[in-house]
C-alpha cells in the first residue's frame, strides 16, 4: 500500500515539476500558505466540474412538518457540505422508523416549472418534487406538496473535493487523483515563482484529468415522459 500523501509532498512534487524548487529546498512558511491556498482553489475549481468528482452520495434529511423551504450546507436547517450539485432524482420513506418503508420517489424540477405551481402551500405526507437552487453561502431546497410531517428524503449529492486544513493534512483520494493534483497544481503554481511550465507537463495535466473524467463517468439512461407511452406498453424507436 503507499504511503499516505500529504498536501506539502502535493505542493512539493509540482513546484519541482515547473522547477520552482530544487530537490533539497525548503519553502518558507509563506509559500507554503500561498501554495496551499491555490491547491484549495485547485480543489474547488475541479468540484464544479461533475466528472472531476467521483460520484455522489447518499444523504438522508428530515424535513419539518408545513415547512417547505430548507437551507443546505454547514450550519443549514440541513447541515452538510455545501453541495454543488443534486441528482434529479430523490425519495421518501414512509411510514418513518419502519425497518421496511415504502419509499416515494422526489424528482427535481426548475424554477420555472416551480413558478407554474398555483397552490405552493399544498401538503400532503410526502413532497413529489424538490428545487435546488444553487445559492450562496448555503443552498435551498425547497419541495412540493409541502411535507404535512416529519418525513425523511433522500438526496444523492456530488461529493466536494475538501480542502485541506494545513499543509500537513493528508490528502486521501480514489486512484489518480494525487498524480492528477500534482500535475495540474504545477501551471497554477509555476506564476508564483516566475516560472514558466514545460509543455510535457501541460499535457499531462489535460491528460491525467481526462482519465479522472472518464474513471468518473457513468452512462447515460435514456428517459421519457410516461405519458408518452404507446398502449402497447413499448416504444419502437425505428417507427416512433
Amino acid at each position: 500500500m503507499p504511503s499516505p500523501t500529504t498536501a506539502l509532498q502535493i505542493i512539493t512534487d509540482s513546484l519541482m515539476l515547473s522547477r520552482a524548487v530544487g530537490v533539497d529546498q525548503t519553502l518558507t512558511a509563506l509559500e507554503v500558505s500561498d501554495s496551499l491556498r491555490a491547491f484549495n482553489d485547485l480543489k474547488e475549481i475541479l468540484s464544479t466540474a461533475n466528472l472531476a468528482v467521483y460520484g455522489q452520495a447518499n444523504q438522508t434529511f428530515n424535513t419539518v412538518a408545513g415547512q417547505a423551504t430548507y437551507t443546505i450546507g454547514t450550519g443549514g436547517n440541513w447541515s452538510a457540505t455545501r453541495p454543488v450539485r443534486i441528482s434529479p432524482v430523490a425519495y421518501s420513506s414512509l411510514p418513518v422508523g419502519s425497518a421496511t418503508p415504502t419509499t416515494y420517489p422526489c424528482i427535481s424540477i426548475t424554477q420555472e416549472e416551480y413558478n407554474l405551481i398555483g397552490s405552493k402551500a399544498q401538503q400532503q405526507e410526502y413532497p413529489d418534487y424538490f428545487l435546488f437552487v444553487n445559492d450562496y453561502p448555503l443552498g435551498l431546497v425547497t419541495l412540493w406538496p409541502v411535507p404535512s410531517q416529519v418525513t425523511p428524503v433522500t438526496f444523492s449529492i456530488d461529493r466536494v473535493l475538501t480542502a485541506s486544513a494545513t499543509a500537513a493534512t493528508v490528502v486521501t483520494f480514489p486512484p489518480g487523483y494525487a498524480h492528477m493534483f500534482k500535475y495540474n497544481l504545477a501551471p497554477m503554481l509555476a506564476p508564483y515563482f516566475g516560472k514558466a511550465v514545460d509543455p510535457e507537463v501541460k499535457a499531462e495535466a489535460i491528460r491525467s484529468l481526462a482519465d479522472i473524467k472518464r474513471a468518473n463517468k457513468v452512462a447515460t439512461v435514456m428517459q421519457y415522459d410516461p405519458a408518452l407511452r404507446p398502449r402497447t406498453g413499448y416504444v419502437d424507436w425505428r417507427s416512433g
